[in-house]
């Protein structure tokens, strides 16, 4: 099955008449789009951006820092913005977003993540996951909606694969690509091999199982996160004179969207660096991401194991402002030793006055790190407020964010209940 019959027979699952036809009607109009601040959010936000402008829609994107899109932002920015359609991408798909139904009649929830709470009804869903989990990601959904569309260029497709590479749905430097990605890239790996050809270069994030060879895809996705700010609200806008009027996921999505209007090919990751609007800051910013990615993978060596569960051993780090904890824990995690069937890597860091934040990675998801991440959220919420805290992800991948300064010994209360309970 070739990409365009299969963005056909996904069409009706994902409700692709219904959102274009939606689209058609707010030419002319005004339009609100949020995203996730990592690669995967970031490049579904641009993607959107761009098949709207192409319908003649004035639309404005907000990327904030917290995963799920909170019920005062929404109501913030309508009132500032008036907007005719809102797009929500990446920002997972919450039962509670049924509700915003109530603040405005045209909602559209553009996800990959796997349902947590009830069933939505009132807002418009489109995510392929919702009946059973696959690696996927948001910026490949949209690349399918403006196919649909019609609206899709090479800056598109290359959006595209850094947020599947960003979100962990293909892995072109072990040729580990989801099945529900294959079409898509089945189609376009000769056009682009260029980026996804192995190599030998200093190993990514995205190295976890072997850290042999790498691919310049692997590289720009993590240029975006670290530019981004990793999804995760760490920052370097604190720490030099010279960034401090940056935000950082509007950051990242300024330069590569302004990028993916003319992509270039680049042999190394300098040159991406290089190519960026702003890419003097941009590589400041990349090499205190680097500096700080050294210094966080050697603390988290001295995990502790915890609890064997399921055939599971769980190992916890615990830190205070750790720097790219989540995605640094995704390499240290194989290399944890167990004799048993999976491992899951749970780490802590207390943020002071910025709250605090638990990781979750499993390297098979046999303990589903998204249910163990929300149950916990659920039960911090009824402890602090709703506003608050938040949590979830994937199988192999979630987080748990406290957004203010909380009691240590209540919130590990909270936690070591939900291990127990494992």
């Amino acid at each position: 099955m070739n990409y365009a019959e299969f963005i056909r027979a996904e069409a009706g699952s994902l409700n692709f008449d219904k959102v274009s036809a939606r689209i058609e009607a707010a030419r002319g109009k005004k339009a609100l789009v949020y995203c996730h601040d990592d690669p995967d959010g970031i490049t579904s936000g641009i993607i959107l951006r761009r098949l709207l402008e192409k319908k003649g829609i004035d639309v404005t994107v907000k990327v904030p820092t917290t995963m799920e899109l909170e019920e005062f932002r929404l109501k913030k920015d309508i009132e500032s913005h008036k907007p005719d359609i809102i797009f929500v991408a990446d920002k997972a798909t919450m039962g509670y977003y049924d509700d915003y139904a109530d603040i405005h009649d045209n909602i559209i929830i553009l996800d990959h993540h796997p349902l947590l709470g009830e069933e939505l009804k009132r807002v418009m869903v489109v995510n392929p996951v919702l009946g059973s989990y696959q690696r996927c990601s948001g910026s490949l959904v949209a690349h399918m909606l403006a196919s649909f569309c019609g609206e899709v260029d090479p800056g598109d497709d290359i959006a595209a694969l850094i947020g599947l590479k960003g979100d962990w749905a293909i892995e072109p430097a072990t040729d580990d690509i989801s099945d529900y990605v294959k079409p898509f890239y089945d189609g376009i790996k000769e056009k682009y091999a260029w980026l996804i050809d192995k190599m030998e270069a200093r190993p990514t994030m995205f190295e976890v199982r072997q850290r042999a060879k790498t691919t310049l895809l692997n590289q720009a996705a993590e240029i975006i996160f670290a530019l981004g700010g990793g999804g995760f609200q760490y920052f370097y806008n604190d720490r030099d004179k010279e960034l401090a009027d940056i935000t950082s996921g509007e950051f990242a999505f300024d330069n590569l969207e302004e990028w993916l209007k003319n992509p270039s090919v680049f042999s190394a990751e300098e040159d991406f660096i290089g190519a960026l609007s702003d890419s003097a800051r941009a590589k400041k910013i990349f090499d205190y991401y680097l500096s700080d990615w050294e210094a966080t993978a050697s603390l988290m060596h001295k995990a502790d194991l915890v609890k064997t569960a399921q055939g599971t051993d769980i190992y916890l780090f615990k830190g205070e402002k750790v720097k790219l904890m989540p995605m640094a824990g995704s390499v240290v995690l194989y290399e944890l030793p167990s004799e048993n069937e999976d491992v899951m890597f749970i780490m802590f860091s207390d943020m002071g006055e910025k709250g605090v934040h638990f990781s979750f990675r499993s390297k098979n998801g046999k303990l589903h790190c998204g249910n163990f991440a929300h149950g916990l959220a659920v039960a911090l919420q009824e402890k602090i407020g709703k506003e608050y805290a938040s949590g979830g992800g994937h199988p192999f991948a979630a987080e748990c964010r406290i957004k203010k300064k909380a009691p240590l010994r209540e919130i590990m209360g909270l936690f070591e209940e939900k291990l127990s309970a494992l």
